[in-house]
């Protein structure tokens, strides 16, 4: 069932691996709707609060997914993540 629970689950697997930025890190927050699609192929709405780029390039989003109350870094990969279009821009 597509509950809270599988909800965070799907948060806790992006989130495998993925050192949190220090608070000292250059970090742009922002407010971007995404679509992030499990292995099933379901999307779960969500939202990019923040962006980080670390040392060696790699691009991080702090993200959180509707019914999940705290946020995580998660390493951005556009074939799981996508950024919705808003309205404007």
């Amino acid at each position: 069932m597509r509950g809270e629970s599988a909800a965070q689950r799907l948060l806790e697997e992006l989130a495998t691996g993925c050192a949190s930025p220090d608070p000292d890190d250059l970090i742009q927050h922002a407010y971007r709707p995404v679509a992030v699609s499990d292995h099933a192929g379901w999307p779960w709405p969500g939202t990019i609060t923040a962006w980080w780029t670390g040392p060696c390039g790699t691009a991080l989003c702090r993200l959180r997914l509707s019914g999940v109350p705290t946020p995580r870094w998660v390493v951005y990969d556009p074939d799981r993540i996508a950024l919705l279009v808003q309205e404007g821009i």
